[in-house]
């Protein structure tokens, strides 16, 4: 290998050996290390003009080979040796030291690191027959946990071309032995990180998708096996499973809270793309079971996606999240017929009743399972049938129950819910009603009535539970209480037919003090025996008829009713008590249609009503309506005639004549006798404010005799005919009470007599009264009287008074008390003989005041204070008024 400098000793002698001092001064060489140190120089020296050889490799092993075996020290040649570039490796020359053997432990770390192994190719095998020479001159001879050199020499790309697994198992446990926060470490991570590094089930992916398998939850990932790549255990090993904290560091979710929220997000995805089939469900079902039984804890965020997600099929056709479902039991069967709620869907269609397993798992997410949990969806879900028939009773109640319980939890009846019960879906005694259409029948109406008289619950159809739900029932409409039933009684009314019922059914409205609001058909039933009858308008009814005239016209109720219900029927079913004005006309209209005469009964019955019911309002419908009035009639009946052909007799001397002169009456009828009820002069006004004329006003009046001024004799003493004697005794016949006339009313009935001018005639006055029909023709008579008073121009004539004896005495007193008791009392005429008895005593005495005083005291007769103090100033002014025209008279005849 090296030729060394030996002093020739054969030329110099052994003498030489005794100058070692000088030699070594001089520089040469006497101790090993020295020869070792020249021996490394001079092969350094060989490397670095010109590399080795593969032999002078193998020298140098063997000289270090030697020296071992020789026990000799070989560490001044190695140590000359060994930094030198002269050992050929797969990484060019290297020193030494640094450089590694390659064996199988080495393979891994080749894979990913570009180590300087010794070029085996170049040196052969004989190479590894050095192993201890290697590594004493600082060769890696085996692995023995060199991760640091792993890690110094770590590819760029280490991870890249889908490593081995034996590789990223090393890259692992290099990691392992790393300081954590070192270069080193860093290194590693990123390594990992930039590259599709790992082996999953579904392929080589990042770090950072990739999931380490844990038996504790990994199931919940194979829910959606192909959304979650796994490492590869079985490409691994179970070594794998070990470096948990470096998997970590590299990106892979080893622990649970991420992996679920992970699983979490593609859970949401999956439920909002509806890809969410029936093996997806029982799986995640079964998984959430597992874990559950486990430590770990799902997030929030995990819960708050399963839970508000729509991933269940119901059996409405579409997903819902499970706070909106309900797992079909038992006690949901009966309301599941009347209402659309969100089963979780257990046909065999879907998830069938294996579903029905995972009863507490689907509880735990939010899913309904218990009926009285779940009543919010039967108030949301409520879908009555078409055919009502068809409801059980059972439902019915289950509905009440969830009323129930909703109302005891503090719930609120929405809108949308009273708008959905109020179909007619509820049995009733009357058919299918809707709530607010039917009634409850508890014992507080049995005192009142019977439950077929209203729209009640068929409680034999519902049993006798249903009064158990009464607030409920009241909740959604149904009249529970008997004070608040009126309405819905009375609008049963039409349905009934039999007496008994309905007047049962109006007692109840009457004391339960009913009152119909505006629009509310009003009927009264007039019953024709016990089961029939027909309903009448209440305009078609009263309630009294005392004289029976309205048995044809109007629907008498007393006839068929108790007076207790007299009330009712007025106040509330605004039945008149008695017939109205109204009434009266069209009954008398009726008449002038139908009957040829009245009875006194009838007519009198009439007028008095009318008289008593007298107003603005009668006069005008009465003028307006009766064409006809009654008239004197001599038969039993009461003939009715044209009110245009009919007088009030205000005059009776024209009534005579005319009576005497026509076989037809013309005069209006009144009773006789006067009866209290119906006052003659009251019943004449009305006969005149409806439009009949009086007859004095109304005839046409011609002197047949003509009453010439020359024939005619003014009596300048008046007061011999019309004295004071004479009106005091007519105001004092006037202040009967019978009369009921003021002192204003009897001093104007006898101012007339204060202004008449007396005449006399020396013969009989003769008259031709004319009165004209509506039909044309003149009614006219002729009458001769004594004495006559015309009112219109208030003149009083008579005729000359006859001599001799009582008889023609008797007769004129007789017709001038007539006529003057005529003339006063015309609208009174009922008293016209009583004045006119009394005026004929006091003529045939003169009138002497001593004689008229004692007459009326007889007669129970006097005259008040206000009367004389009329009188007295009546005559007082006579008096002057004589004593001024006897002045006048005397100076014309003195002149």
């Amino acid at each position: 290998m090296v030729d060394i400098p030996l002093i020739d000793q054969e030329f110099y002698g052994n003498g030489i050996n005794n100058y070692k001092e000088e030699l070594k001064t001089i520089g040469v060489m006497f101790e090993y290390r020295e020869v070792c140190q020249f021996v490394g120089k001079h092969v350094m020296s060989l490397a670095t003009s010109s590399a080795l050889t593969k032999s002078n490799v193998f020298q140098i092993l063997n000289f270090i080979r030697f020296l071992r075996l020789k026990v000799l020290p070989a560490d001044e040649f190695i140590h000359s040796i060994r930094d030198g570039r002269w050992l050929k490796t797969s990484c060019g020359d290297r020193s030494p030291v640094g450089s590694v053997l390659f064996d199988q432990e080495w393979r891994a770390a080749s894979q990913i690191s570009d180590i300087p192994f010794i070029d085996q190719n170049h040196y052969g095998k004989e190479i590894l027959r050095y192993e201890m020479e290697l590594q004493l001159l600082g060769v890696v001879v085996g692995f023995n946990k060199n991760y640091q050199l792993v890690t110094d020499h770590l590819k760029s790309q280490a991870c890249s071309k889908y490593p081995t697994a034996e590789a990223i198992l090393l890259i692992f446990e290099c990691m392992r032995h790393c300081e954590r926060n070192s270069r080193s470490y860093y290194k590693l991570v990123q390594a990992l990180k930039g590259d599709k590094c790992l082996k999953t089930n579904k392929g080589y992916k990042f770090p950072s998708e990739c999931f380490l398998p844990n038996t504790d939850w990994d199931c919940l990932l194979k829910v959606f096996i192909n959304d979650f790549p796994l490492i590869d255990e079985d490409f691994y090993g179970t070594k794998i499973l070990s470096y948990r904290n470096e998997l970590k560091q590299a990106g892979v979710v080893v622990e649970f809270e991420l992996a679920a929220q992970r699983f979490s997000a593609v859970f949401k995805n999956r439920a909002s793309s509806s890809s969410f089939g029936r093996e997806h469900v029982l799986s995640f079902l079964s998984s959430y079971r597992q874990i559950s039984y486990t430590n770990n804890q799902f997030p929030s965020d995990f819960r708050r996606n399963v839970c508000e997600s729509k991933w269940l099929q119901t059996r409405l056709g579409v997903p819902r999240s499970p706070k909106e479902c309900i797992l079909f039991g038992p006690e949901w069967e009966p309301v599941s017929s009347i209402t659309l709620l969100p089963f979780i869907d257990d046909s065999d269609n879907y998830y069938g009743q294996g579903i029905h397993e995972y009863r507490k798992e689907l509880k735990r997410l939010g899913v309904t399972i218990k009926f009285k949990d779940g009543v919010k969806y039967v108030a949301a879900g409520i879908c009555f049938p078409q055919d009502p028939s068809t409801i059980a009773p059972e439902s019915v109640l289950s509905l009440l129950q969830c009323i129930q319980i909703l109302l005891r939890d503090g719930y609120t009846l929405t809108d949308a819910f009273q708008k959905r019960v109020s179909q007619s879906w509820i049995k009733t005694v009357a058919g299918y009603k809707s709530p607010d259409q039917s009634l409850l029948f508890g014992s507080d109406w049995g005192s009142l009535l019977r439950r077929n008289d209203g729209p009640f619950i068929d409680q034999e159809f519902y049993g006798n539970g249903i009064n158990n739900y009464k607030e409920e029932l009241k909740k959604i409409g149904v009249t529970v209480e008997v004070s608040n039933g009126c309405s819905l009684i009375a609008s049963y009314l039409d349905f009934h037919s039999e007496f008994s019922t309905i007047v049962r059914v109006y007692n109840y409205l009457h004391k339960k003090a009913w009152r119909p609001s505006i629009d509310t058909p009003r009927r009264i039933w007039i019953p024709n025996g016990s089961h029939n009858g027909v309903w009448i308008g209440p305009e078609k009814c009263v309630i009294h008829d005392k004289d029976g005239l309205f048995g044809s016209e109007l629907n008498v109720l007393e006839k068929h009713y108790k007076s207790e219900l007299f009330a009712f029927f007025s106040g509330v079913m605004r039945v008149k008590s008695h017939p109205s004005v109204d009434d009266y006309c069209k009954l008398w209209k009726d008449w002038e249609d139908s009957k040829e005469q009245l009875s006194h009964s009838e007519c009198s019955s009439f007028w008095v009503y009318i008289s008593k019911h007298w107003s603005k309002s009668t006069e005008k419908i009465l003028s307006d309506r009766l064409s006809k009035v009654p008239v004197e009639s001599g038969s039993d009946g009461i003939l009715l005639s044209s009110k245009h052909d009919v007088f009030i007799a205000d005059d009776l001397q024209l009534k005579h004549l005319f009576k005497e002169s026509s076989p037809d009456s013309i005069f209006v009828w009144y009773p006789q006798p006067s009866i209290p009820s119906l006052p003659r002069t009251k019943l004449l006004d009305i006969y005149r404010k409806i439009g009949i004329r009086k007859i004095s006003e109304s005839v046409h009046k011609e002197d047949i005799t003509k009453l010439e001024a020359s024939g005619l004799k003014l009596v300048p003493e008046k007061g011999t005919v019309i004295g004071k004697g004479l009106l005091k005794l007519i105001l004092g016949f006037l202040a009967d009470p019978s009369m009921e006339l003021e002192a204003g009313q009897r001093q104007e009935a006898v101012k007339g007599l204060l202004d008449l001018k007396v005449f006399e005639t020396e013969s009989a006055i003769e008259v031709s009264y004319k009165l004209s029909m509506s039909s044309g023709n003149i009614k006219s008579v002729n009458a001769s009287r004594v004495m006559r008073w015309d009112w219109e121009d208030s003149k009083f004539f008579m005729q000359k008074k006859k001599s001799g004896g009582h008889k023609n005495k008797i007769e004129y007193a007789t017709i001038f008390a007539k006529v003057i008791s005529e003339g006063v009392l015309r609208e009174k005429e009922e008293h016209i003989d009583a004045l006119s008895e009394l005026i004929k005593l006091a003529f045939l005495l003169d009138f002497d005041e001593e004689v008229v005083g004692y007459l009326m005291r007889s007669k129970n007769i006097q005259v008040f204070m206000e009367d004389e103090e009329f009188l007295s100033s009546a005559f007082s002014m006579g008096t002057n008024d004589k004593k001024r025209n006897g002045k006048r008279r005397r100076d014309q005849q003195g002149g």
